[in-house]
C-alpha cells in the first residue's frame, strides 16, 4: 500500500508541476525567442541567447530593499552590461540576434537598457527578441528605438 501512495504522491506531483506551465529556462528563451524572430532571419544568421539570472539574495543582517531598488542595484553592479553591449555594438556593422531573458523580467529589462545605452552607435542590425513581461517593455521599447535596435516581445510564462 505504501508503495502505491508513493506512486500517486509522485504523480500528483508531477501533474502539478505540468499545470503550473513551463519554467524559465535559457532553452525556454531561445525557444520562444526562435518563434519571434525565426520567420524574419536570413540563412546563415546566428541567435545569441542571454540569461541575466536573478539578483543575490541580501547578505543576513541587511535591511530588505524594496523590489525596484534590488532591481535597480542588481543592474547597476551587473558585470553583464558591459559585456552585452560591446556584442550589441556588432548590430552597427552585421545581423545580430539577440533572444534575452531571466527569472527576473525587470531585472532583465534593466540590464537590456543599461547594455543598450552604453553602446556608443547606432544598431540598426541588431533584433531582441526580449522574454518577460509586459509591465517592463516600455522603457525598454524607447532605449530600442533610441539605437535603432528592433525589438520584439514575448511574454515569459508565468
Amino acid at each position: 500500500m505504501s508503495a502505491v501512495r508513493n506512486a500517486l504522491m509522485v504523480l500528483g506531483a508531477a501533474l502539478l508541476s505540468a499545470c503550473a506551465g513551463p519554467q524559465m529556462t535559457p532553452e525556454l528563451v531561445s525557444q520562444l525567442a526562435y518563434e519571434s524572430l525565426g520567420p524574419e532571419m536570413q540563412m546563415g544568421d546566428q541567435m545569441l541567447t542571454v540569461w541575466v539570472p536573478a539578483a543575490p539574495k541580501p547578505a543576513d543582517g541587511t535591511a530588505p530593499l524594496s523590489p525596484e531598488a534590488t532591481v535597480a542595484l542588481a543592474a547597476a553592479s551587473s558585470p553583464m552590461v558591459t559585456d552585452l553591449a560591446q556584442v550589441m555594438a556588432r548590430g552597427s556593422r552585421e545581423p545580430l540576434n539577440l533572444a534575452v531573458g531571466g527569472p527576473d523580467s525587470a531585472l532583465t529589462a534593466q540590464v537590456l537598457i543599461r547594455a543598450l545605452r552604453a553602446v556608443p552607435v547606432e544598431v540598426p542590425y541588431l533584433r531582441i527578441a526580449f522574454i518577460g513581461q509586459r509591465a517592463d517593455l516600455p522603457a525598454l521599447a524607447a532605449a530600442a528605438q533610441q539605437r535603432r535596435a528592433t525589438l520584439h516581445f514575448e511574454p515569459a510564462p508565468k
